[in-house]
């Protein structure tokens, strides 16, 4: 049956509290237009009230700002890349559930998505559970083996996920739900197997995910852009509030002006070689949906540091080489590796240590996995 979203009504004291703060809204306005500075003061805090208040009744959503700060736009295109197939749209539906086959079957389907290669791999000498060649992880040449975009994908692995959700929602035209689980390959590279309620076309699987991209709008973060490190980097200034250059003592620009005016800093997209069973229908009460569920719930009780063991000495090297990689990787808007790019991240304080950040993308034993490694639809 379709899901029901059932929205609370508010109650009878929400709706006076609110009523309230609608009417200091218009009074502080005509206070700001007379100039007058005491009685503004004076709505600002029984706004404060009110919204203490609403939350303790349990209110969550967002209440307008008595002030609202004006918006920086800036301007990004939003034309899709030329070098990227086409991707068809349809209007989405309400729809969440697939359509009947012969009366009564309603199938699923199991999608397993990687990223693309970044040089080859050794083999191992055995053999894997599908009768391929197995392999230890480790790249056949190192030298060129392309760890700062593996690193990058990495990163970036989440948004790439959530943009092909969505396009192949637009694809389809109806509210596709979904169960997901990130794992790691021997490699390094993360990749996802996607439980879908319904059946969706190979092809038009396919289709998406070899057009499916995600541009990262962040100031360029090649290591030729690396302007502190090995025992120079920058010092926080208590005057300025901000990071200072340790010579010049000039403030550095901070990530929202570094990053005006931009081209992306990076793509990425998915393997385009998607092999056929990594595509699959699934019909439920059949032992292949029972294999199916056990196939990806195994992953719940395997931490990724028991994935990333590694199986050999070329392995190891392999994992410190790509580990390396990821400590001069930004990982977000806030991350202290910024600094070494002479940029100041967002939320900075004297205690940020320039080129460290404590987020999960630089750790050895995830190896830039993210946390949250099971994801589901509403």
């Amino acid at each position: 049956a379709e899901p029901v979203d059932e929205k609370p009504e508010p109650t009878e004291w929400q709706v006076h509290l609110l009523t309230a703060r609608a009417n200091l809204l218009d009074d502080y306005q005509a206070a700001k237009a007379e100039g007058d500075e005491y009685l503004m003061d004076g709505i600002r805090e029984l706004v404060a009230d009110l919204d203490a208040e609403l939350h303790d009744t349990g209110w969550t959503a967002r209440l307008d700002a008595l002030d609202p700060l004006p918006k920086k736009r800036r301007i990004r295109s939003t034309k899709r890349r030329q070098d990227m197939p086409d991707l068809p749209r349809k209007k989405v539906g309400r729809t969440t559930i697939g359509e009947i086959f012969a009366g009564k079957y309603r199938p699923s389907m199991m999608i397993t998505l990687t990223l693309p290669s970044y040089g080859k791999i050794n083999p191992d000498g055995g053999r894997d559970t599908d009768g391929k060649p197995a392999s230890d992880g480790s790249p056949r040449d190192p030298d060129t083996y392309d760890y700062q975009s593996a690193a990058r994908d990495i990163v970036h692995f989440a948004a790439l996920r959530d943009r092909f959700k969505k396009n192949l929602r637009r694809c389809v035209g109806w509210n596709v739900q979904y169960w997901e689980v990130v794992e790691p390959q021997k490699r390094g590279a993360p990749h996802v197997h996607m439980l879908i309620r319904g059946r969706i076309p190979r092809e038009v699987v396919k289709q998406v995910a070899r057009a499916t991209y995600h541009q990262v709008w962040w100031p360029y973060h090649d290591p030729e852009n690396e302007v502190y490190g090995h025992g120079r980097i920058p010092v926080w200034d208590t005057m300025k509030a901000t990071f200072v250059d340790p010579d010049t003592g000039t403030a550095l620009p901070g990530f929202d002006d570094a990053r005006d005016n931009l081209k992306p800093a990076h793509v990425i997209k998915f393997g385009t070689q998607i092999d056929p069973k990594h595509i699959k229908g699934v019909i439920g009460g059949t032992q292949e949906a029972a294999r199916t569920i056990g196939y990806v719930t195994k992953y719940l009780t395997k931490s990724i540091a028991e994935v990333l063991e590694p199986q050999s000495a070329r392995a190891a090297v392999h994992y410190d080489r790509l580990h390396a990689e990821l400590q001069h990787t930004p990982c977000s808007e806030t991350c202290a590796v910024w600094l070494r790019f002479g940029i100041v991240p967002q939320g900075a304080t004297e205690k940020t240590i320039p080129g460290r950040c404590r987020g999960k993308a630089h750790r050895r034993d995830t190896l830039g996995l993210p946390g949250r490694r099971v994801l589901n639809s509403r």
